[in-house]
């Protein structure tokens, strides 16, 4: 499993936490219950991992559970260790560029998700996790390259688009980016991210006078 990175989180930064922190507000026993069976998985593959210390897929896994968890020195440590055993493995380099893109570690996010791009060129998501550190570090230009080379591969990437609108709206190209948050709402109206889509096609629109 390719864990990636929410790459929305770089733009519109306030209302994705809004919405997401709304829709997590869960009963206290449900998160208890979850949080057992979390600590239940990792206990589980730290057993298979000391039958096979160097299965990467169980360390990618580990690692997986520990970023879930928000437990990412220990998730680093997993991904490093899978890297240590198969380098060549673009999977998680592209964690690894995700983890350290989560601590702000922008410089290192770059190193590991460029690395992922040269063992897997035509992976759309780590030309759109790739963008979106790119524009972390305000390489606006380079981003949308990314952002539209990830659209191409795959039309329905809806952090692609999403974040290419939000390119277009830090520079007030309104239309532009209204059009591609409303590519956002078709491809799957129900997702979290439509309801972000909504909301900021509104802003704009209340911000230009034409609501």
């Amino acid at each position: 499993m390719l864990r990636g990175h929410n790459a929305m989180r770089f733009g519109c930064l306030v209302l994705a936490v809004v919405l997401f922190t709304g829709a997590a507000a869960w009963a206290q026993d449900d998160l208890a219950a979850e949080a057992d069976e979390t600590l239940a998985r990792i206990e589980e593959l730290r057993s298979q991992l000391e039958a096979s210390p160097d299965d990467v897929e169980l360390l990618i896994e580990l690692g997986n559970v520990y970023y879930e968890s928000n437990m990412l020195d220990d998730a680093l440590g997993s991904y490093h260790r899978a890297v240590e055993i198969d380098p060549s493995h673009a999977g998680v380099r592209l964690n690894l560029g995700a983890l350290y893109a989560d601590r702000g570690q922008l410089s290192e996010a770059v190193e590991e998700l460029e690395r992922a791009l040269e063992l897997d060129p035509e992976n759309a998501m780590i030309y759109t996790n790739l963008g979106s550190t790119y524009y972390a570090q305000r390489k606006y230009n380079e981003a949308v390259e990314l952002y539209r080379t990830a659209i191409s591969m795959d039309a329905n990437n809806l952090e692609a688009h999403f974040n290419l609108a939000v390119a277009f709206a830090d520079a007030q190209i309104f239309d532009e980016a209204i059009r591609e948050w409303q590519r956002v709402i078709e491809i799957d109206p129900d997702a979290p991210a439509a309801q972000i889509c909504r909301e900021n096609i509104q802003m704009i629109e209340e911000f230009r006078g034409t609501d």
